[in-house]
């Protein structure tokens, strides 16, 4: 439903080239280039969104962002558009059955196992009211 020309783009970075950080130093000004390209392409592109699509963006930006830089785990990127694959796992007692669906503490479950969110489960079963 949306689509952006090449001159739409072409435009954004020449705006970009002139609004920009002056430096000598090459990767001073590429880096102040890049931080005024990527301003001015989230500002111009959220302009014409609808709401509803903002946040949608704004994730897709990010996590290319994320990838480019080397900043995604692999596994935990791959949780975040699955949600974790049920292998029929024997799941501990849903402290929050009468507001949290069983689907959803399934994948809290498998989402404590990754690395980087150890320990989330036991965090949850101690603060479930607050999240409530």
């Amino acid at each position: 439903m949306y689509q952006y020309s090449l001159d739409f783009f072409k435009g954004l970075f020449a705006t970009a080239i002139s609004n920009s950080e002056p430096s000598d130093d090459l990767e001073e000004r590429l880096g102040f280039l890049n931080k005024e390209f990527l301003e001015s392409l989230y500002r111009n592109i959220c302009r014409s969104l609808f709401e509803k699509d903002k946040l949608t963006f704004s994730t897709l930006l990010t996590l290319k962002l994320m990838e480019m830089a080397n900043e995604t785990d692999e596994k935990d990127f791959k949780f975040l558009l699955t949600g974790g694959v049920s292998l029929g796992d024997i799941l501990p007692d849903n402290p929050a059955s009468a507001w949290l669906s069983e689907k959803l503490w399934g994948e809290m479950n498998r989402l404590d196992k990754l690395p980087n969110f150890a320990g989330w489960v036991d965090h949850f079963n101690k603060n479930h009211v607050h999240y409530k």
